[in-house]
């Protein structure tokens, strides 16, 4: 009697053929959690691997940029900034910033409009100097950048376009008088002022 109970309990919670498909649910489990884990190293690995890659890229080569704009940018706002940095917000998002000689750090929409063109002019000339290091030099053409430049950073513009053009030409195209008379303060003899006439 006791045989028949057990031989019923047994069939009922489904025999030999239930536990086989339990225990091969778990060994299927246990596979697809491994296939899941050595993914998700490999996935974490490559991110770690593409982010020391974009951060060395960034040092070797963003750096002496940076750096260089930086100095630039000192330069065009008469040590109103002394440098520029790349900061990282909440979201890990980079901004980059001016720092004042106190320390004080000035993101790029807390800028005038002037100082704004001349962190562009910034970025711009130390982009081209670092292109002349390895390639041809070709004219570096400036459209009336100083509109938005007081007398003083006029100066300090024409002092920067002055030292590019020691290594390549430099034509600076301009419709205010003032700023002519600025350039020739600036750089004496070595500006060259070609005056177009009335083309009616």
């Amino acid at each position: 009697m006791a045989w028949t109970e057990a031989r019923r309990v047994f069939e009922a919670i489904g025999g030999d053929d239930a536990a086989a498909r339990a225990a091969a649910d778990r060994e299927e489990a246990l596979a697809a959690m491994q296939d899941a884990a050595e993914r998700y190293v490999r996935v974490r690995a490559s991110g770690k691997l593409l982010r020391w890659a974009v951060e060395r890229y960034r040092k070797e080569k963003q750096g002496p940029l940076l750096k260089q704009a930086g100095e630039l940018f000192r330069v065009l706002t008469r040590n109103s900034f002394e440098r520029l940095e790349v900061r990282f917000d909440e979201r890990n998002t980079m901004h980059l910033t001016g720092v004042r000689p106190d320390g004080e750090v000035v993101a790029v929409p807390g800028m005038s409009t002037g100082t704004e063109d001349q962190l562009f002019l910034a970025l711009r000339i130390a982009a081209v100097e670092d292109y002349l290091a390895r390639a041809v030099a070709l004219p570096f053409v400036a459209d009336d950048l100083f509109i938005n430049f007081d007398p003083e950073r006029a100066a300090a513009g024409f002092e920067v376009l002055g030292q590019l053009a020691e290594r390549t030409q430099v034509l600076f195209y301009t419709h205010h008088p003032h700023l002519v008379d600025v350039a020739r303060e600036t750089l004496g003899v070595d500006v060259h002022v070609v005056t177009l006439g009335d083309a009616a």
